[in-house]
C-alpha cells in the first residue's frame, strides 16, 4: 500500500500546537507585520486655554506575543518602549503595545514605507505631515504660522479618512 500522506517517513512530523520559532528579521518581514498588526496616526491634542492644538505622529503594534514586538523592534534598530495592556473579559491572554511617537515614528515609517502595501497611503500621509508640517520645529514665540497649523490640520483629518 501507498503512503498517501503529504509528508514523507524521513520528515519529522510536529504537532499542530507547535509555537513558530520566530522569523529571520527582513525589512520585508517588518513592512508585512506593519500592514497587518500596525496602527499609523496623527494624535491630536486640545487645550483649553488659548495654547494652540499639537499634533504629533505614532506608530502603534499591539500583540499577544511579546517575543514578535521585541524581535520587531530589535529588527528595526529604534528602540522604543513596550506596554503591557490592561487585560479584559475578552482577553484570553495578556496583550502587549510596541510605541513609537514622534521622530522614532518617522525613523521606522522611512524605513519600511517603500515596503509596505496596505499601509503605504498612511505612511505617504505621514511623511507629508512631518515634511510639510514641520514637525519637531519650535514655534518661537509667536507660535506656528497659521498655514503650517492649516497642514498640519490637513493631514490629521487625511489620515484618518485613510482608517
Amino acid at each position: 500500500m501507498s503512503d498517501s500522506s503529504p509528508q514523507s517517513s524521513s520528515e519529522p512530523l510536529t504537532p499542530r500546537n507547535t509555537p513558530p520559532s520566530t522569523p529571520e528579521f527582513t525589512v520585508q518581514w517588518a513592512a508585512g507585520f506593519v500592514d497587518g498588526e500596525a496602527c499609523i496616526h496623527i494624535a491630536k491634542q486640545r487645550y483649553r486655554t488659548k495654547r494652540r492644538d499639537t499634533y504629533r505622529l505614532g506608530i502603534y503594534l499591539t500583540q499577544n506575543d511579546l517575543n514578535v514586538l521585541e524581535h520587531f523592534r530589535d529588527g528595526v534598530g529604534v528602540a522604543a518602549p513596550i506596554y503591557e495592556v490592561k487585560r479584559t473579559r475578552q482577553h484570553r491572554r495578556q496583550c502587549y503595545t510596541l510605541n513609537y511617537n514622534g521622530a522614532k515614528a518617522m525613523r521606522v515609517i522611512s524605513l519600511l514605507a517603500p515596503h509596505l502595501v496596505r499601509k503605504r497611503s498612511e505612511a505617504d500621509a505621514a511623511e507629508a505631515f512631518w515634511t510639510f508640517g514641520r514637525i519637531g520645529e519650535r514655534p518661537g514665540p509667536k507660535g506656528l504660522e497659521p498655514q503650517v497649523v492649516e497642514i498640519r490640520e490637513h493631514f490629521y483629518k487625511h489620515l484618518k479618512q485613510l482608517k
